[in-house]
């Protein structure tokens, strides 16, 4: 995944405060034109701009949706202009600050909006709704100045919605590289326990339910010490590499030197049980001779009320329970999980 998309919920977190804030501020701005006036103020048409004004507020404030925030920004910006508009056109009076107004919404509205694009769009958008109640005939001779006015307000938005986002995004690309190595296992590239246990504590809280697998790689200490550290790493990776290739898993994370952990949600004992059974057959057969590996594996339910501790020594006492039973097997509920063949490669 592009890392600009790893980016764009911390970004959307971060920018939708000052976002919010300035909503309130336009909206607090057209109530306050419209109350200067009582009898348009009883308006219909005023009343459903300041509804949709007010509806769009609050949905951007809740919307989870990326693409939905950005349009929710396009929107706001959009129904506040026709609001202006109108009162204008309401007013022939007020002809005279439709120029300051549309300046105003063009150059507040830069850091309304995660994309540039985004910008030049609702700017364009605010210049054609303000143009026809401009009064031209106050600007008569000095049209150059006036298109000077709008094309300026553009250019300064551009440039601070540009620069702002730009820096935004790489303070955001270093800080997700940060978190990318605080959370991940250096050689094998899987989450790290610490992650991987806060990953699974933040599923029993969101009341998911599931298994955790405990898995270790059988008689790991002897090869590292009999064929050296480079082929102990060799193993690590290859392990790693099944975990992530193998479907089913909703997590997988190194857990400790060669004990591994992976998470699969669902409450089907036979899926779970195949899932590990087929993990177990590419782990045995992804390294060549002579420094083909086996693993035995623990399975343990859980759910929203299970406390994780309880899990990690059920999936372990299972764990251990292969081992002790031949290794290079699955144990569920203290069973042999499946009709496994004799393992080729038990040490």
């Amino acid at each position: 995944m592009p890392a600009i998309f790893k980016i764009r919920p911390r970004m959307r977190t971060l920018l939708s405060p000052a976002v919010i804030k300035i909503e309130l501020v336009g909206i607090l701005s057209w109530l306050g034109a419209l109350f200067i006036d009582s009898v348009s103020a009883l308006n219909v048409i005023h009343l459903l701009i300041t509804l949709c004004l007010l509806s769009v507020w609050y949905v951007h404030r809740v919307i989870r949706s990326f693409l939905m925030w950005r349009v929710m920004g396009g929107l706001y910006i959009f129904v506040l202009s026709v609001g202006f508009a109108y009162i204008i056109r309401s007013h022939m009076e007020l002809r005279i600050f439709a120029l300051p107004l549309a300046v105003i919404i063009v150059l507040s509205s830069a850091i309304l909006f995660i994309t540039v694009s985004d910008y030049l769009l609702s700017s364009v958008q605010v210049w054609l709704l303000m143009w026809t109640h401009i009064d031209i005939d106050i600007y008569r001779g000095q049209e150059l100045y006036l298109l000077l006015f709008c094309l300026s307000s553009v250019s300064i938005g551009f440039t601070l919605s540009f620069t702002y986002l730009r820096n935004l995004r790489s303070v955001l690309l270093v800080e997700s590289e940060i978190r990318t190595l605080a959370e991940t296992d250096f050689l094998t590239s899987l989450l790290n326990r610490r992650a991987f246990m806060e990953l699974f504590q933040k599923l029993l809280a969101d009341g998911r339910y599931g298994y955790f697998i405990m898995l270790d790689i059988d008689g790991f200490k002897l090869k590292n010490d009999q064929y050296g550290h480079d082929v102990g790493d060799k193993i690590l990776c290859a392990m790693a590499n099944c975990l992530k290739s193998t479907p089913g898993s909703y997590c997988v994370g190194r857990i400790g030197g060669e004990e591994f952990g992976v998470l699969v949600l669902g409450g089907d004992d036979l899926v779970v049980q195949e899932y590990a059974l087929r993990l177990l057959g590419a782990i045995r057969a992804s390294v060549a001779p002579p420094h083909h590996y086996t693993c035995s594996a623990g399975i343990a339910r859980f759910s929203a009320t299970s406390d994780m501790s309880a899990v990690l020594k059920c999936a372990d006492n299972n764990m251990y329970r292969a081992k002790h039973n031949g290794k290079d097997r699955v144990f569920q509920d203290g069973e042999q999980v499946g009709a496994l063949m004799l393992p080729l490669f038990a040490q």
